[in-house]
């Protein structure tokens, strides 16, 4: 399927495990008794907090309340989701994430391998910068790949989980 040279995917490490829950606070809970995990910083991406907020090249008509982990490596990302369509099916793992310079320079390079992006968001930072998308590797991965370029500066969490209150 991968024709192209995507070598530099390995150059970079995979920084984030997305798992999908039902339940996003009864998950953290989980996640800190059993494997000691947290604090956990909480957001909501939707049409409010994400520009082009996208699936499939259309408005995205779903919501994701996700909690990540501030000091594990790799970065554990629990996601729960609100509607349908999404990429987001079932439970378990769902992507690897790697940082990337330049989303739209990977966007056409993994575009070129076969690689579609699925959905993808921009201006989710502080400052209005920051972008993300997730590429559809299933066939080649087992799961999606997202790459998320980084904002500047993250904003205010939008609800924080500390091991213990979960």
């Amino acid at each position: 399927m991968i024709a192209a040279d995507l070598r530099w995917l390995s150059e970079g490490r995979v920084f984030q495990v997305g798992i999908v829950v039902p339940d996003l606070r009864a998950a953290v809970r989980r996640y800190s008794d059993w494997l000691g995990l947290g604090p956990w910083l909480g957001f909501r991406f939707d049409h409010e907090t994400v520009r082009d907020f996208t699936y499939r090249g259309a408005p995205a008509s779903y919501s994701i309340d996700l909690a990540m982990t501030v000091d594990a490596q790799p970065q554990v990302e629990l996601l729960e989701i609100h509607g349908e369509p999404s990429p987001y099916h079932g439970g378990g793992l769902h992507h690897l994430a790697t940082r990337v310079p330049d989303l739209a320079a990977v966007t056409v390079e993994l575009a070129a391998a076969g690689c579609e992006p699925i959905c993808s968001g921009h201006g989710f930072g502080a400052d209005g910068d920051g972008a993300f998308a997730y590429f559809d590797t299933e066939p080649v991965l087992g799961v999606l790949l997202e790459c998320i370029e980084a904002p500047r500066a993250r904003r205010e969490p939008d609800f924080v989980f500390a091991a213990t209150d979960a």
